[in-house]
Protein backbone atom coordinates (compact mmCIF):
# COMPACT_ATOMS: atom_id res chain seq x y z
CA UNK A 1 0.00 0.00 0.00
CA UNK A 2 1.30 3.45 -0.91
CA UNK A 3 0.04 7.00 -0.43
CA UNK A 4 -0.49 8.76 -3.75
CA UNK A 5 -1.36 12.22 -2.45
CA UNK A 6 -3.84 14.36 -0.51
CA UNK A 7 -7.16 15.72 -1.73
CA UNK A 8 -8.27 19.17 -0.58
CA UNK A 9 -11.19 19.11 1.85
CA UNK A 10 -13.29 20.94 -0.71
CA UNK A 11 -13.37 17.87 -2.97
CA UNK A 12 -15.41 14.67 -2.60
CA UNK A 13 -13.04 11.76 -1.80
CA UNK A 14 -15.75 9.12 -2.41
CA UNK A 15 -16.27 10.22 -6.02
CA UNK A 16 -12.55 9.86 -6.67
CA UNK A 17 -12.32 6.53 -4.83
CA UNK A 18 -15.29 5.21 -6.84
CA UNK A 19 -13.64 6.29 -10.06
CA UNK A 20 -10.37 4.52 -9.22
CA UNK A 21 -12.25 1.38 -8.16
CA UNK A 22 -14.06 1.35 -11.52
CA UNK A 23 -10.60 1.31 -13.11
CA UNK A 24 -9.58 -1.67 -10.99
CA UNK A 25 -7.64 0.28 -8.35
CA UNK A 26 -8.65 -0.26 -4.74
CA UNK A 27 -8.01 2.68 -2.40
CA UNK A 28 -8.21 3.76 1.20
CA UNK A 29 -9.03 7.35 2.19
CA UNK A 30 -7.94 8.74 5.57
CA UNK A 31 -9.45 11.89 7.04
CA UNK A 32 -6.73 14.37 8.03
CA UNK A 33 -6.97 18.01 9.18
CA UNK A 34 -5.24 19.19 6.03
CA UNK A 35 -7.37 17.07 3.67
CA UNK A 36 -8.00 13.48 2.54
CA UNK A 37 -4.96 11.19 2.33
CA UNK A 38 -5.45 8.72 -0.53
CA UNK A 39 -3.71 5.33 -0.44
CA UNK A 40 -3.50 2.78 -3.26
CA UNK A 41 -3.42 -0.93 -2.34
CA UNK A 42 -1.54 -2.24 -5.38
CA UNK A 43 1.77 -0.43 -5.70
CA UNK A 44 1.94 -1.33 -9.40
CA UNK A 45 -0.85 1.24 -9.91
CA UNK A 46 0.94 4.03 -8.04
CA UNK A 47 1.93 6.23 -10.97
CA UNK A 48 -1.38 5.84 -12.80
CA UNK A 49 -3.30 6.65 -9.60
CA UNK A 50 -1.19 9.78 -9.02
CA UNK A 51 -1.92 10.95 -12.55
CA UNK A 52 -5.63 10.38 -11.99
CA UNK A 53 -5.47 12.27 -8.69
CA UNK A 54 -3.90 15.25 -10.40
CA UNK A 55 -6.55 15.17 -13.14
CA UNK A 56 -9.33 15.01 -10.52
CA UNK A 57 -7.95 18.00 -8.60
CA UNK A 58 -7.75 20.02 -11.81
CA UNK A 59 -11.25 19.14 -13.03
CA UNK A 60 -13.40 17.56 -10.28
CA UNK A 61 -16.64 18.29 -12.18
CA UNK A 62 -15.78 16.00 -15.08
CA UNK A 63 -18.85 13.72 -15.59
CA UNK A 64 -16.70 10.59 -15.60
CA UNK A 65 -16.23 10.82 -11.83
CA UNK A 66 -19.95 10.83 -11.04
CA UNK A 67 -20.76 8.18 -13.64
CA UNK A 68 -18.29 5.78 -12.02
CA UNK A 69 -20.38 5.41 -8.89
CA UNK A 70 -22.72 2.61 -10.15
CA UNK A 71 -19.77 0.53 -11.38
CA UNK A 72 -17.96 0.96 -8.08
CA UNK A 73 -21.03 -0.10 -6.10
CA UNK A 74 -21.39 -3.23 -8.26
CA UNK A 75 -17.74 -4.10 -7.61
CA UNK A 76 -18.21 -3.62 -3.86
CA UNK A 77 -21.31 -5.84 -3.85
CA UNK A 78 -19.38 -8.57 -5.64
CA UNK A 79 -16.53 -8.29 -3.13
CA UNK A 80 -18.99 -8.58 -0.26
CA UNK A 81 -20.47 -11.73 -1.78
CA UNK A 82 -17.00 -13.23 -2.09
CA UNK A 83 -16.25 -12.35 1.52
CA UNK A 84 -19.52 -13.94 2.68
CA UNK A 85 -18.70 -17.11 0.77
CA UNK A 86 -15.22 -17.12 2.22
CA UNK A 87 -16.50 -16.69 5.81
CA UNK A 88 -18.92 -19.60 5.33
CA UNK A 89 -16.17 -21.91 4.10
CA UNK A 90 -13.13 -20.76 6.03
CA UNK A 91 -11.81 -22.67 8.99
CA UNK A 92 -8.42 -22.68 10.60
CA UNK A 93 -6.42 -24.91 8.27
CA UNK A 94 -3.41 -25.06 10.58
CA UNK A 95 -5.06 -27.59 12.92
CA UNK A 96 -5.19 -30.99 11.23
CA UNK A 97 -7.35 -32.67 13.87
CA UNK A 98 -9.73 -29.81 14.49
CA UNK A 99 -11.93 -28.00 12.04
CA UNK A 100 -12.51 -27.93 9.10
CA UNK A 101 -14.33 -31.24 8.88
CA UNK A 102 -13.68 -34.10 6.49
CA UNK A 103 -16.67 -33.07 4.39
CA UNK A 104 -15.06 -29.70 3.74
CA UNK A 105 -11.67 -31.11 2.72
CA UNK A 106 -12.13 -34.74 1.65
CA UNK A 107 -9.38 -34.79 -0.98
CA UNK A 108 -6.58 -33.38 1.17
CA UNK A 109 -7.56 -35.66 4.06
CA UNK A 110 -7.67 -38.80 1.88
CA UNK A 111 -4.34 -37.90 0.30
CA UNK A 112 -2.78 -37.43 3.71
CA UNK A 113 -3.90 -40.82 5.03
CA UNK A 114 -3.09 -42.53 1.72
CA UNK A 115 0.50 -41.30 1.96
CA UNK A 116 0.74 -42.41 5.60
CA UNK A 117 -0.74 -45.86 4.85
CA UNK A 118 1.59 -46.41 1.90
CA UNK A 119 4.58 -45.26 3.95
CA UNK A 120 3.71 -47.82 6.62
CA UNK A 121 3.41 -50.49 3.92
CA UNK A 122 6.80 -49.51 2.49
CA UNK A 123 8.41 -50.20 5.85
CA UNK A 124 6.87 -53.64 6.36
CA UNK A 125 9.24 -56.39 5.18
CA UNK A 126 8.19 -57.96 1.87
CA UNK A 127 6.20 -61.16 2.25
CA UNK A 128 5.11 -60.31 5.79
CA UNK A 129 1.44 -60.65 4.88
CA UNK A 130 0.09 -63.08 2.31
CA UNK A 131 -1.55 -61.52 -0.77
CA UNK A 132 -0.79 -57.98 0.48
CA UNK A 133 2.07 -56.12 -1.23
CA UNK A 134 4.48 -54.65 1.32
CA UNK A 135 7.96 -53.16 1.30
CA UNK A 136 9.87 -53.58 -1.95
CA UNK A 137 6.96 -55.35 -3.62
CA UNK A 138 4.68 -52.35 -2.95
CA UNK A 139 7.21 -49.92 -4.39
CA UNK A 140 7.64 -52.18 -7.40
CA UNK A 141 3.91 -51.82 -8.14
CA UNK A 142 3.72 -48.05 -7.57
CA UNK A 143 6.91 -46.61 -9.10
CA UNK A 144 6.64 -45.04 -12.55
CA UNK A 145 8.88 -47.79 -13.94
CA UNK A 146 10.50 -51.06 -12.88
CA UNK A 147 14.17 -50.65 -12.05
CA UNK A 148 17.03 -53.13 -11.81
CA UNK A 149 20.57 -52.85 -10.47
CA UNK A 150 23.19 -54.22 -12.84
CA UNK A 151 26.38 -56.03 -11.79
CA UNK A 152 28.39 -52.89 -12.50
CA UNK A 153 26.21 -50.85 -10.13
CA UNK A 154 24.27 -49.01 -12.84
CA UNK A 155 20.52 -48.70 -12.62
CA UNK A 156 18.34 -49.58 -15.59
CA UNK A 157 14.60 -49.41 -16.14
CA UNK A 158 12.12 -51.02 -18.49
CA UNK A 159 10.91 -47.59 -19.62
CA UNK A 160 7.22 -46.82 -19.43
CA UNK A 161 6.12 -50.27 -20.53
CA UNK A 162 3.88 -50.82 -17.52
CA UNK A 163 2.07 -47.53 -18.10
CA UNK A 164 1.70 -48.29 -21.79
CA UNK A 165 0.22 -51.65 -20.79
CA UNK A 166 -2.54 -49.89 -18.85
CA UNK A 167 -1.09 -49.35 -15.36
CA UNK A 168 -1.87 -45.63 -15.53
CA UNK A 169 -1.80 -45.20 -11.75
CA UNK A 170 1.99 -45.29 -11.98
CA UNK A 171 1.87 -41.72 -13.31
CA UNK A 172 0.49 -40.61 -9.94
CA UNK A 173 1.54 -43.11 -7.26
CA UNK A 174 5.26 -42.20 -7.04
CA UNK A 175 4.04 -38.98 -5.40
CA UNK A 176 2.35 -41.01 -2.64
CA UNK A 177 5.52 -42.81 -1.49
CA UNK A 178 8.30 -41.43 0.69
CA UNK A 179 11.87 -42.32 1.53
CA UNK A 180 11.91 -41.69 5.28
CA UNK A 181 10.04 -40.07 8.17
CA UNK A 182 11.50 -36.59 7.65
CA UNK A 183 10.57 -36.74 3.97
CA UNK A 184 6.92 -37.56 4.60
CA UNK A 185 6.52 -35.14 7.53
CA UNK A 186 7.87 -32.24 5.49
CA UNK A 187 5.65 -32.98 2.50
CA UNK A 188 2.51 -33.71 4.51
CA UNK A 189 2.86 -30.44 6.40
CA UNK A 190 2.59 -28.54 3.09
CA UNK A 191 -0.32 -30.74 1.99
CA UNK A 192 -2.12 -30.11 5.28
CA UNK A 193 -1.64 -26.35 5.19
CA UNK A 194 -1.75 -25.33 1.54
CA UNK A 195 -3.82 -28.25 0.26
CA UNK A 196 -6.56 -27.58 2.80
CA UNK A 197 -6.45 -23.89 1.97
CA UNK A 198 -6.96 -24.54 -1.74
CA UNK A 199 -9.70 -27.10 -1.22
CA UNK A 200 -11.66 -24.84 1.12
CA UNK A 201 -11.45 -21.75 -1.05
CA UNK A 202 -11.37 -23.15 -4.58
CA UNK A 203 -13.23 -26.44 -4.17
CA UNK A 204 -12.38 -30.13 -4.12
CA UNK A 205 -12.56 -30.67 -7.88
CA UNK A 206 -10.13 -27.85 -8.65
CA UNK A 207 -7.77 -29.08 -5.97
CA UNK A 208 -7.90 -32.66 -7.26
CA UNK A 209 -7.28 -31.51 -10.82
CA UNK A 210 -4.22 -29.57 -9.67
CA UNK A 211 -2.88 -32.53 -7.66
CA UNK A 212 -3.42 -35.14 -10.39
CA UNK A 213 -2.05 -32.94 -13.17
CA UNK A 214 1.01 -31.84 -11.20
CA UNK A 215 1.74 -35.38 -9.98
CA UNK A 216 1.60 -36.89 -13.47
CA UNK A 217 3.50 -34.08 -15.19
CA UNK A 218 6.20 -33.75 -12.50
CA UNK A 219 6.72 -37.54 -12.36
CA UNK A 220 7.05 -37.72 -16.14
CA UNK A 221 9.36 -34.72 -16.07
CA UNK A 222 11.61 -36.38 -13.52
CA UNK A 223 11.68 -39.66 -15.44
CA UNK A 224 12.47 -38.00 -18.78
CA UNK A 225 15.17 -35.86 -17.14
CA UNK A 226 16.78 -38.98 -15.69
CA UNK A 227 16.76 -40.72 -19.07
CA UNK A 228 18.13 -37.67 -20.92
CA UNK A 229 20.93 -37.12 -18.38
CA UNK A 230 21.73 -40.85 -18.09
CA UNK A 231 20.92 -40.69 -14.38
CA UNK A 232 18.13 -43.26 -14.21
CA UNK A 233 17.06 -43.98 -10.64
CA UNK A 234 13.84 -44.69 -8.72
CA UNK A 235 12.21 -41.58 -7.30
CA UNK A 236 9.27 -40.94 -5.02
CA UNK A 237 7.70 -38.24 -2.89
CA UNK A 238 4.97 -35.62 -2.78
CA UNK A 239 7.47 -32.78 -3.25
CA UNK A 240 6.59 -32.14 -6.88
CA UNK A 241 2.93 -31.72 -5.96
CA UNK A 242 3.88 -29.69 -2.88
CA UNK A 243 5.75 -27.24 -5.11
CA UNK A 244 2.75 -27.15 -7.45
CA UNK A 245 0.28 -26.23 -4.72
CA UNK A 246 2.79 -23.71 -3.36
CA UNK A 247 3.17 -22.13 -6.81
CA UNK A 248 -0.60 -22.07 -7.26
CA UNK A 249 -1.26 -20.34 -3.93
CA UNK A 250 1.64 -17.94 -4.53
CA UNK A 251 0.28 -16.83 -7.91
CA UNK A 252 -3.29 -16.57 -6.63
CA UNK A 253 -2.12 -14.23 -3.90
CA UNK A 254 -0.38 -12.05 -6.48
CA UNK A 255 -2.97 -12.03 -9.26
CA UNK A 256 -6.32 -12.83 -7.58
CA UNK A 257 -6.11 -11.82 -3.91
CA UNK A 258 -9.92 -11.75 -3.68
CA UNK A 259 -9.80 -15.55 -3.41
CA UNK A 260 -7.96 -15.18 -0.09
CA UNK A 261 -5.12 -17.45 -1.14
CA UNK A 262 -1.54 -16.44 -0.58
CA UNK A 263 1.75 -17.14 1.15
CA UNK A 264 4.07 -14.84 3.04
CA UNK A 265 7.24 -13.55 1.44
CA UNK A 266 9.27 -15.54 3.97
CA UNK A 267 7.55 -18.75 2.80
CA UNK A 268 8.35 -17.86 -0.81
CA UNK A 269 11.99 -17.29 0.13
CA UNK A 270 12.20 -20.60 2.01
CA UNK A 271 10.69 -22.64 -0.82
CA UNK A 272 12.86 -21.04 -3.52
CA UNK A 273 16.05 -21.35 -1.45
CA UNK A 274 15.19 -24.98 -0.63
CA UNK A 275 14.66 -25.63 -4.36
CA UNK A 276 18.23 -24.54 -5.10
CA UNK A 277 19.73 -26.19 -2.00
CA UNK A 278 18.35 -29.54 -3.21
CA UNK A 279 20.08 -28.97 -6.55
CA UNK A 280 23.50 -28.79 -4.93
CA UNK A 281 23.55 -32.53 -4.30
CA UNK A 282 24.39 -32.21 -0.61
CA UNK A 283 21.06 -33.74 0.34
CA UNK A 284 21.56 -36.86 -1.73
CA UNK A 285 19.48 -38.11 -4.64
CA UNK A 286 16.67 -35.54 -4.85
CA UNK A 287 14.02 -35.41 -7.58
CA UNK A 288 14.93 -31.86 -8.59
CA UNK A 289 13.25 -32.03 -11.98
CA UNK A 290 9.96 -32.98 -10.28
CA UNK A 291 10.30 -29.95 -7.99
CA UNK A 292 10.88 -27.55 -10.88
CA UNK A 293 8.19 -29.03 -13.12
CA UNK A 294 5.69 -29.10 -10.24
CA UNK A 295 6.39 -25.45 -9.43
CA UNK A 296 5.89 -24.46 -13.06
CA UNK A 297 2.61 -26.39 -13.25
CA UNK A 298 1.30 -24.66 -10.11
CA UNK A 299 2.36 -21.23 -11.38
CA UNK A 300 0.66 -21.90 -14.72
CA UNK A 301 -2.60 -23.03 -13.10
CA UNK A 302 -2.54 -20.05 -10.73
CA UNK A 303 -1.96 -17.49 -13.46
CA UNK A 304 -4.50 -19.06 -15.84
CA UNK A 305 -7.27 -18.66 -13.23
CA UNK A 306 -8.10 -22.28 -12.40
Amino acid sequence: MRQIGTLPRTLDPKAFADYLLSLGMKTRVDDRPEGWDVWIFDEDHTQQARDELQAYVQNPDDPRYRSASPSAEAIRRNQKELEKKFRRNFRDSSDLWGKPSFRQRPASTILLFACIAIFIGQNIPAGQFEHIPTGDDLEERLLISNYALGPDGTVTSNGLQKIEAGELWRLITPALMHVNLIHIVFNMSWLTYLGTMIELRRGTLRFLLLVLASAAISNLGQYVWGVRTHDVAPFMGFSGVAYAIFGYVWMKGVHQPEHRLGVTQSSVNIMIVWLFVCMTGYLGNVANAAHVVGLLVGIFFGIMGL
